[in-house]
């Protein structure tokens, strides 16, 4: 029998200039009262710190070191400094993002971090909801490098508005701002590398010149450029598939049993409740979850099953495909 088992992670809070309240009724956290929250670290393994096991004294980090294989999968490439390959987050947006760029992993290498390919899975979005992906067609990168440091790169962005469910890929390179009016499930390379480019004049430091050093000026083809979910044989959707992440999303009121394939699996429920179970040394293992858990599934860990109490919605993210 393996030695790791399941478990659940502590989160972190993360106030933000353009945070707000929201994580507290979209997702049901527990947010200090009047206090501007933009994001929640639910699953992370940094220099600065590691997600802390539930009811233990031990962190994402210690394993990683211990025993990385068993916990991630042999061959499964870990983020810069050997750490653990993603990192998970839950956003607030109540105002915009700066826009920004993120490098790719041989441009994270001055900054001695990863590069940074990310997902968001819009969870709620407001009468004012927005998202910049890209640039405008005909935008050529002359033009934007011209205009990126000034106020007319507003007019040169790909903004649309997003709806409850899309799921919008932000490849290193991609111009990007997140919000207004969003809350978001995020899901990233394990990196804290953003070249801030412009801030809608809220007069914070700005990185123009390394965001323009690693941007890949694409126009979008498409008003909308989100990514077309894939319906699933087991009943439930793939959302993306990258080289660095793969994101499911479940909607079950029946249990379901899943295979690891020798690959880490982690599991957020977005609402309900659930028993994550699996074949123990004697018994089945259990673990309950609630809305806002994430909960690791180590590699060794072959099969598992989530046992939804009524009606569960989760997310499960594992390693990409390369």
């Amino acid at each position: 029998m393996p030695s790791l088992e399941p478990f659940l992670v502590e989160r972190i809070l993360m106030p933000k200039v353009w945070g707000g309240q929201a994580l507290a009724q979209v997702m049901g956290i527990q947010l200090p009262p009047g206090e501007a929250i933009g994001e929640t670290w639910e699953l992370y393994d940094r220099a600065e710190g590691s997600s802390r096991l539930r009811h233990s004294a031990r962190t994402l980090g210690q394993l990683m070191r211990e025993c990385g294989d068993e916990l991630v999968g042999r061959g499964v490439p870990r983020a810069h400094g050997g750490r653990f390959p993603l990192l998970l987050k839950f956003l607030d947006a109540r105002d915009g993002l700066s826009v920004q760029v993120h490098p790719d992993d041989a441009q994270a290498q001055r900054d001695r971090d990863s590069g940074k390919n990310e997902c968001c899975v819009i969870l709620q979005a407001g009468p004012e909801a927005r998202i910049v992906r890209g640039l405008k067609p005909g935008v050529t990168r002359e033009h934007f490098v011209a205009n990126a440091a000034t106020e007319a790169v507003e007019d040169l962005l790909l903004a649309f508005r997003p709806m409850v469910g899309d799921t919008i890929h932000i490849p290193p390179g991609t111009v990007h701002a997140i919000g207004p009016d969003v809350v978001v499930f995020e899901v990233q390379q394990n990196s804290d590398l953003t070249y801030r480019l412009y801030d809608w004049g809220r007069g914070r430091a700005v990185h123009v010149q390394k965001a323009l050093s690693v941007l890949r000026p694409d126009a979008a083809n498409d008003e909308r450029p989100v990514v077309k979910p894939t319906q699933l044989p087991d009943g439930g959707t793939q959302l993306i598939a990258t080289q660095d992440f793969r994101v499911r999303r479940y909607s079950l009121r029946q249990p379901i049993q899943m295979a690891t394939d020798g690959r880490f699996a982690t599991i957020t429920v977005i609402s309900g409740k659930a028993t994550l179970q699996w074949p123990g040394d004697r018994t089945i293992g259990t673990l309950p979850m609630a809305m806002g858990d994430t909960a690791v599934v180590p590699a060794c860990v072959a099969k598992y099953s989530l046992v939804p109490t009524d009606h569960v919605n989760f997310m499960i993210c594992d390693p990409g495909i390369r």
